[in-house]
């Protein structure tokens, strides 16, 4: 049956067409970089498509709106001047348009621009979906004062960031290794540097980021709650250009600039922080850094075929020594030869290769690698320990584009990857060698694959569908893992700015990730499935209402949600997954519910914009094996989350921004009392630790406020400079971030604290570009 449906599909790209046909491409005029779901409409109707993830477009042409061989279409895009053209039209016809970004001011903006993006939105099947432009988000304040796209991710509805400060993403209930991130469709897999309190992406890299949490679209898989497609810009092919910033922390440069004008372009951006040389200054010692580098190129082979080459490479280092440890005033003379550090990171690369087949049929081919290892080094008194852990990807994707007509949308493809995962890698010399032996560690492949289909049908003027099957599975040990995966949105247009939409959905993972809370360092292992740990599989049911308020450009959207999830994975109390092979003793398998009500409010242009957003929600887990069976709460599991952000244009030279969060408590497992029991041999007492239920016990809520002054320069040079003024946490309210056990001022008994992480931080950093 699905072989069969594939091949329907694949069948129609065959068939004759009666009408005539406008295809092409819609670039930014200013630096020839592809525009992504740009709107074509023919004027006076309600005809129209939108270009896709590479700016292609193809509109078919009915012979009612041909008026004496020439057809009038209106090309529209948030940000952008609109452009109408009237095409002589006696056959198919390539149109390439290049649209010129709106340079006034934003209070004129708010009068010049329509809400085409917003109809669009409304319009569509798209639920559950968030896509940011980078260049959107450039004023939000964060800490050190600049701008992460993970910590903006983290102020949508439904995304929850873990602990304080850190990287991590927690969607609809889920866990933070349910994640599919995608830098130009290679996957990311370790998201922050400096512990997790800053992101792998560099802002001025990348062009935009969107947000999947429910919805799927079928080209999309491999993970449970969502999927965070991020996009680099594909580098300037009219003029040379560049940007950077220089924070407190660190500092970064980006250059782009044609090769070839108009053919072949490149992007280069490099980002350090320089917290080991600050430390230095004030006469202490972190000797701690981390470095990005993204770079890009593509090339224009013709009109119908286009190349990219997409690099990342982050990494974080650490190294304490012997130096380090007397710099810091050790008076005792004594040498211990000691030495210690770690150095991790992620390097991606993917080349892709477009291709026209006709006006109706587009199709994108990429090679990726990713490669993700950390080391664990150290030395002592004759001793030295080595510990790694890699993960080594290859794969191939394949995906087309068939706009059979402008009610159909059809999609397919698929993808073959080949994981390769080494963790435990242990070396040791020296007396630690007789309890810790050398090894390799074993060797795992899995081979992961997907196919898939969808078409994104207008039913009426009122109704749109969009259906698909994607099949998809793993190979682990000779053993074949495999299952559909089914995808249904259903959008109804219940007025010119008002729909109601449906969805269901199915995922499934075939990889998981498990962190040890024996061990302080970031050590996570990725591990595949095996014979004791299934797919994870997650089914999901959402509703959705959205309404658009046109005069003052405001939108509204809810939605509600129910998740249901199999085969979740945790790990025994007391288990240690760093150093042992036989981790799949240590694993368990379970089960786990979401669901919640999602509210956000934005506005996307004039002198006010930004959102705020409510999440209620609530996460449970069940496993046989914990907490006696009983249903408890997810760790993450928060009732309450709120994000304002605004910016707001004061006058022509200042811009301001604030960000105000709320957040419930996470969960965590209570010590209530304790007993005393005599031992086996009864010659002296254990004492017996009494707890709660797990995570029965909500943490402290937490909220803070941002704020961020920008100055920019008086007229736009050749060199323009801005300063941003900021701080992080404005009333110095602590953030709880973890728990601990403290006896009680009076002596008798003991209490629980809440240290927090982050007091009030200012920030000051100058950003350039030319």
């Amino acid at each position: 049956m699905k072989t069969v449906l594939l091949l329907l599909f694949v069948s129609i790209t065959y068939l004759g067409y009666s009408q005539k046909v406008i295809s092409g491409n819609i670039t930014d005029k200013s630096n020839g970089e592809d525009i992504s779901y740009a709107t074509i409409m023919i004027k006076g109707s309600n005809v129209g498509v939108l270009t896709n993830t590479y700016g292609f477009y193809s509109l078919t042409i009915d012979n009612e709106y041909i008026k004496n061989d020439t057809v009038v279409i209106i090309i529209s895009f948030m940000g952008y001047d609109k452009v109408e053209k009237s095409i002589r039209l006696t056959k198919d016809t390539r149109i390439d348009i290049k649209l010129k970004p709106l340079i006034t001011e934003l209070s004129s903006v708010e009068i010049k621009a329509d809400v085409t993006a917003e109809k669009e939105r409304l319009r569509s099947t798209e639920m559950s979906t968030i896509t940011v432009k980078a260049k959107s988000i450039k004023y939000i304040p964060t800490i050190g004062g600049e701008v992460d796209p993970i910590k903006v991710m983290q102020l949508l509805p439904g995304v929850s960031g873990g602990t304080e400060g850190s990287t991590s993403l927690f969607v609809r209930g889920g866990d933070a290794d349910q994640n599919l991130v995608l830098l130009d469709e290679a996957t990311v897999y370790n998201l922050g540097h400096l512990f997790g309190f800053f992101s792998v992406f560099n802002s001025d890299a990348i062009n935009d980021l969107t947000m999947i949490k429910g919805a799927f679209p079928s080209n999309y898989g491999g993970r449970l709650s969502s999927i965070l497609d991020v996009r680099m810009k594909e580098g300037n092919s009219t003029e040379f250009h560049g940007a950077g910033g220089i924070g407190l922390l660190s500092s970064r440069l980006m250059l782009e600039g044609p090769i070839i004008k108009n053919k072949m372009s490149f992007l280069v951006s490099a980002r350090r922080t320089y917290i080991d040389q600050v430390f230095k200054m004030v006469a202490s010692n972190l000797p701690y850094y981390f470095y990005d580098l993204n770079a890009k190129v593509n090339y224009k082979i013709s009109q119908k075929d286009r190349l990219f080459y997409s690099f990342y490479m982050g990494r974080d280092v650490l190294n304490v020594s012997e130096e380090n440890v007397k710099e810091k005033g050790d008076s005792t003379g004594q040498d211990f030869g000691l030495d210690f550090g770690f150095n991790l990171g992620n390097m991606t690369h993917t080349l892709r290769w477009n291709h026209i087949y006709n006006p109706k049929l587009f199709s994108n081919v990429s090679f990726i690698l990713t490669d993700f290892d950390y080391d664990i080094n150290g030395e002592f008194v004759g001793n030295s320990i080595y510990i790694n852990s890699k993960i080594f990807d290859i794969g191939l994707k394949a995906d087309f584009d068939y706009f059979r007509n402008n009610e159909n949308h059809i999609k397919y493809g698929g993808s073959f990857i080949s994981h390769q995962f080494q963790p435990n890698i242990v070396s040791t010399a020296g007396d630690i060698s007789s309890f810790l032996s050398s090894n390799e560690g074993p060797k795992m492949l899995t081979n992961e694959f997907a196919l898939y289909a969808m078409n994104d049908m207008d039913i009426s003027r009122t109704f749109k569908v969009n259906y698909g099957l994607r099949f998809s599975g793993a190979v682990v040990k000779d053993k074949v893992y495999a299952g559909l995966e089914p995808r249904l949105a259903i959008r109804y247009l219940a007025a010119k700015n008002k729909s109601i939409k449906l969805s269901y959905s199915r995922m499934k993972q075939y990889l998981h990730r498990v962190a040890s809370s024996t061990v302080a360092l970031p050590t996570d292992l990725w591990y595949p499935i095996t014979s004791n740990v299934k797919p994870q599989i997650a089914d999901q049911i959402a509703a959705g209402y959205n309404h658009l308020f046109v005069k003052h450009n405001i939108s509204f959207e809810v939605e509600v949600y129910y998740k249901r999830m199999q085969n979740l994975i945790e790990y025994r109390e007391g288990a240690s997954l760093v150093l042992n092979d036989n981790y799949e003793d240590e694993l368990l398998a379970g089960k786990g519910t979401s669901y919640g009500a999602e509210f956000l409010l934005r506005k996307e242009r004039g002198k006010l914009t930004g959102w705020i957003s409510y999440t209620l929600s609530k996460a449970t887990r069940q496993f046989d094996e914990l907490n006696k069976g009983k249903t408890f709460p997810a760790k993450y599991d928060r009732r309450h989350n709120i994000s304002i952000v605004l910016s707001y244009e004061l006058s022509k030279r200042w811009m301001f921004s604030a960000v105000w969060v709320y957040q419930s408590g996470s969960r965590f497992t209570a010590q209530t009392g304790q007993y005393l029991m005599p031992n086996a041999t009864m010659t002296n007492v254990e004492i017996i630790p009494i707890y709660t239920d797990r995570n029965a016990v909500e943490m402290a809520p937490s909220h803070r406020l941002d704020l961020n002054f920008t100055l920019k320069p008086k007229r736009q040079r050749k060199f323009n400079g801005e300063w941003s003024f900021g701080c992080y946490n404005l009333y110095n309210r602590a953030q709880p971030y973890s728990v601990r056990v403290v006896p009680n001022d009076d002596g008798t008994g003991y209490k629980y604290e809440q240290p927090g992480l982050f007091g009030f931080i200012p920030s000051i950093a100058y950003n350039f570009n030319f």
